[in-house]
C-alpha cells in the first residue's frame, strides 16, 4: 500500500534530492538543439533510460516525440507538458552544469526545460507512491521551440491525448530578480503567435524604364503600412513585419520580394480575424499598372493559438494558490505574452496551467540558470497539485 502522504513529501523530496540533481546534470550535458534532431533524439533515449529505472513506461508520439506514463489508468489523466529540445547551439559551448555554490546553477536548457522535466518525472514518482489508482503522464515534445509543428495536432485533439487536465512545465518565472523568496508565477493565460511568409510578384525592368515593369518591393511596401494598421493595443493585438527582401540590383526594377508577418492575440476570436484581415491584405492586388498587376503567394509556418482566460483553468490556479499557502511558497497568478505547447493543449478545450517548472532567469541566453533549492521545494507544489486534481476530481 502507498505510504507516502502530502505530509511526509518534504523528507521524501530531501532523500531523492541527490537523484534529481543528478538527473538534472546529466540532461544539460546532453546538447538537444532544436534545429538538430539527431541530438534532440540523443535526449529523449536518455529520458528514456531513466522512465525505465523510475518503474515508468514510454512510448513513442509521430515518431520523435514521448508519451510516459505513470499509474493503471485509473481516474481522470492528469497530463504535465514538457519538451526536449532546447535554444543552445553546440558551438556556443554552453552544455556544462554550473553550480555556483549559492543555489544557483547555469547550463543550457536549465531552466527551459530540463529543470521542469525532472520536476515532472519526480512529482510522477512521488504520486506513485501516493495512490493506487491514477492516471498521470508527461509529453515530452521534441520540437517545442519551433512550435511543435509535428506534434500540436495531437496536443490539441481530445481523443488523442484523453486528458482531463494539463500543467505545463515551462519556467516559473519570476516576478523580479529571482531570488530565494521572489514570487513565482503560475500562467493562466497566454497570447498566441502565428507568423506567414509572403512573397509578392511584380514585372522586372530596367531602372531607366520603370513604366515597362511593375515594382515588388513598392507592392510589398503598401501592404506592410496596411499590415501594421492592424495593431490594436487596447484588445492585446500585435502585428509586425520583421523581415524584408527583395530586388537584385539598383538598377532594376525588382520582379519580386519576400516578407514575413507575425501578430499575436489575447483570443481565439482575435486571432480568427486578425488571421482573415492579414491574408486578405496579402491576396489582394496593391500595385495596377494598365493590365499589369502584382500577385503575393503566402505560407503560414506558425499557428499557436491562445490560452485563453477561462473559468476552467482558475480550478488548476486556486489549487496551486492553496497549496503555495500551505507550503509557504511565495507564488501569484500571471499572464504570459509566450506560448508554449499549452496553447495547443488548451485549445482542445480542458482546464490547463502552465509555468509550473524551474524557478528560472535569463531564459534563451547564455546566462540561464535556476534556483536548486526552490526547485526541490516545487516539486512539492506540483506533487500536491497533481494529487488533488487526481483525488477531488468529480
Amino acid at each position: 500500500m502507498p505510504q507516502l502522504t502530502l505530509e511526509s513529501l518534504s523528507g521524501w523530496i530531501e532523500a531523492e534530492m541527490p537523484a534529481i540533481e543528478t538527473a538534472l546534470r546529466d540532461l544539460v550535458h546532453i546538447n538537444t538543439y532544436t534545429q538538430s534532431p539527431e541530438r534532440v533524439e540523443q535526449g529523449m533515449l536518455y529520458l528514456e533510460s531513466l522512465v525505465k529505472h523510475l518503474g515508468f513506461t514510454s512510448e513513442r508520439i509521430n515518431q520523435k516525440h514521448r508519451l510516459i506514463h505513470s499509474g493503471n489508468h485509473k481516474g481522470p489523466r492528469v497530463m504535465l507538458i514538457s519538451h526536449m529540445d532546447t535554444v543552445h547551439a553546440p558551438e556556443l559551448d554552453f552544455d556544462h552544469y554550473t553550480p555556483h555554490g549559492d543555489g544557483f546553477v547555469s547550463g543550457a536548457g536549465v531552466g527551459d526545460i530540463k529543470g521542469g522535466l525532472v520536476m515532472g518525472l519526480w512529482a510522477m514518482k512521488a504520486i506513485s507512491q501516493m495512490l493506487t489508482d491514477f492516471d498521470l503522464c508527461m509529453v515530452v515534445s521534441a520540437d517545442e521551440e519551433q512550435g511543435s509543428p509535428s506534434l500540436c495536432d495531437w496536443l490539441a485533439e481530445p481523443t488523442a491525448h484523453q486528458a482531463n487536465y494539463g500543467i505545463g512545465l515551462e519556467p516559473g518565472f519570476p516576478q523580479g530578480p529571482l531570488t530565494p523568496t521572489v514570487n513565482l508565477g503560475v500562467v493562466y493565460q497566454r497570447r498566441g503567435y502565428s507568423a506567414i511568409d509572403f512573397t509578392v510578384q511584380g514585372v522586372s525592368a530596367h531602372s531607366g524604364h520603370p513604366h515597362l515593369g511593375l515594382n515588388a518591393i513598392e507592392a510589398l511596401a503598401r501592404r506592410i503600412v496596411e499590415l501594421h494598421k492592424l495593431n490594436d493595443w487596447e484588445h492585446h493585438i500585435a502585428v509586425n513585419v520583421g523581415l524584408v527582401s527583395g530586388g537584385t540590383s539598383p538598377n532594376t526594377v525588382p520582379g519580386s520580394a519576400t516578407a514575413n508577418v507575425s501578430f499575436r492575440t489575447m483570443t481565439h476570436e482575435g486571432a480568427n480575424q486578425t488571421m482573415q484581415q492579414i491574408l486578405d491584405i496579402l491576396e489582394r492586388p496593391h500595385l495596377i499598372q494598365g493590365e499589369l498587376q502584382d500577385r503575393c503567394s503566402y505560407t503560414i509556418t506558425t499557428h499557436l493559438p491562445p490560452m485563453e482566460d477561462r473559468a476552467e483553468n482558475w480550478k488548476l490556479v486556486n489549487i496551486v494558490l492553496d497549496e503555495a499557502i500551505r507550503l509557504r511558497q511565495p507564488v501569484v497568478a500571471i499572464v504570459r505574452g509566450g506560448g508554449s505547447d499549452v496553447n495547443h493543449f488548451s485549445a482542445s478545450g480542458i482546464p490547463c496551467i502552465c509555468g509550473m517548472g524551474a524557478p528560472s532567469e535569463d531564459i534563451h541566453t547564455l546566462q540561464e540558470k535556476i534556483y536548486l533549492p526552490v526547485l526541490f521545494e516545487r516539486i512539492n507544489l506540483l506533487t500536491a497539485t497533481v494529487y488533488r486534481l487526481l483525488t477531488e476530481h468529480p
